[in-house]
């Protein structure tokens, strides 16, 4: 596994990409108001910002804001060649999933989210060919 990127869940994603590239300056490398979506070119590891809502749905917290009890305010996200073989290697070690290995097509990604013991949400991801 490699760490490829840190998503940031962020409450207004207008103003939160504004940070990232007017006043960090960081290249974008890929921005969408759509989806709420944006990739920052940081170096080798990226930097990604993400509505919370919108992972919060993918994961099943719906309903639950920044401002609540959400325990997401970041993602790990993990690079890995297989992510089916990454679930159950994981899954058989004893780590519980939050999502099953699934398609996001809006991502081009194959991915399955977990926690790690103090909450916090890790993402195995491969890009689909």
């Amino acid at each position: 596994m490699k760490l490829l990127q840190i998503r940031l869940m962020v409450k207004d994603f207008k103003k939160s990409a504004a940070f990232y590239k007017d006043l960090l300056g960081f290249t974008v490398s890929y921005y969408s108001e759509e989806q709420e979506y944006a990739l920052f070119d940081t170096g080798e590891t990226k930097i990604e910002l993400l509505a919370h809502q919108a992972i919060a749905d993918i994961v099943g917290e719906a309903g639950m804001t920044l401002d609540t009890v959400a325990p997401s305010r970041f993602l790990l996200n993990l690079s890995v060649e297989d992510v089916d073989a990454s679930f159950t290697e994981l899954r058989d070690k004893g780590i519980e999933f939050v999502t099953q290995p699934h398609d996001r097509p809006e991502w081009s990604a194959r991915v399955a989210h977990f926690r790690d013991v103090d909450g916090n949400l890790l993402e195995i991801y491969r890009m689909l060919s």
